[in-house]
């Protein structure tokens, strides 16, 4: 793997707290403002989100 300029790395991570923070809101949103059930296909959409904003963080921690 090549080493990333510490700009590059900053930038990844802000992208990735951005994103996690998107599909914790989308979760919390469908969680305590939606009245209606909410199909499973509905709920992947957040979880998805937050899932890709973890495994840009996991990658940004993991290698140096």
């Amino acid at each position: 793997m090549t080493q990333r300029t510490r700009t590059r790395k900053a930038i990844s991570i802000i992208r990735g707290l951005t994103v996690v923070g998107a599909g914790l809101f989308g979760f919390g949103y469908m969680q305590f403002h939606v009245v209606e059930p909410i199909s499973i296909k509905i709920w992947l959409i957040p979880v998805t989100i937050f899932a890709a904003g973890i495994a840009i963080l996991w990658d940004d921690f993991k290698n140096p």
